[in-house]
């Protein structure tokens, strides 16, 4: 998992075989205006399609991705995984977009959007387009992975899907509510539990569970 402070690039989330899987199921399902499930004012900005939610293929998928998501630690330890919301199984076709936007704070039953996380389910030469654009503190950043990988965020940022100039893109995506609701706090738990690991794998078992203890209390004191 590659790292660039709270942005986490998560190489081969899925993999081969699972992408297969998705691609066979997703052939199956319908897909509806993704407006439907917009809110305020991102209904004028969104340009794309979503799989039906009541579909037996989404269903299949759901709990797919929700398996590779369970079984990755550092993308458990980096996002302390409180409430995860139903993916949203997305595709862009030729000309569609969604304009910029920030995700809702809150979605539905009263969860908390701490984290977005994007999963990419085809290739980037599939597609013209259709860059994830992040607004930070340091400029624009753009996301266009491969197929299986994905990208977590803060959802308090403004953001973008840009226009499909030619072909098909297609992700999952879904937030989530963290057990600790403070980005930075979150990446000093992360860094801090890699050092741990590492000490561990070193033999240096009492370093490490000092750490260890230090890694609790302070979970115990920013947990939500």
């Amino acid at each position: 998992m590659k790292e660039n402070a709270i942005y986490y690039h998560i190489e081969q989330l899925l993999s081969k075989e699972q992408l297969a899987g998705i691609e066979q199921l997703q052939t199956q399902a319908n897909y509806l205006d993704g407006k439907l499930t917009a809110s305020n004012a991102a209904k004028e900005v969104k340009h794309n399609l979503q799989m039906d939610m009541q579909n037996q293929s989404y269903m299949q998928i759901q709990q797919m991705l929700l398996t590779a998501l369970n079984q990755h630690p550092l993308f458990k330890g980096a996002t302390l995984i409180k409430n995860i919301y139903p993916f949203l199984m997305s595709k862009y076709e030729e000309g569609m977009e969604y304009g910029w936007h920030v995700d809702s704070p809150l979605m539905g039953d009263m969860m908390r959007t701490d984290i977005a996380l994007t999963i990419f389910l085809n290739n980037p030469s599939d597609y013209e387009g259709g860059e994830l654009e992040l607004q930070t503190p340091l400029g624009s950043q753009l996301y266009k992975l491969n197929a299986g990988d994905a990208i977590c965020y803060p959802c308090q940022q403004l953001h973008r899907v840009r226009a499909i100039t030619k072909g098909i893109r297609k992700v999952a995506v879904t937030w989530i509510q963290s057990l600790v609701k403070n980005s930075e706090q979150r990446k000093i738990l992360f860094d801090m539990q890699q050092v741990i690991n590492h000490l561990q794998t070193q033999k240096e078992t009492d370093a490490a569970n000092s750490l260890q203890q230090t890694h609790s209390n302070l979970l115990r004191m920013w947990a939500e």
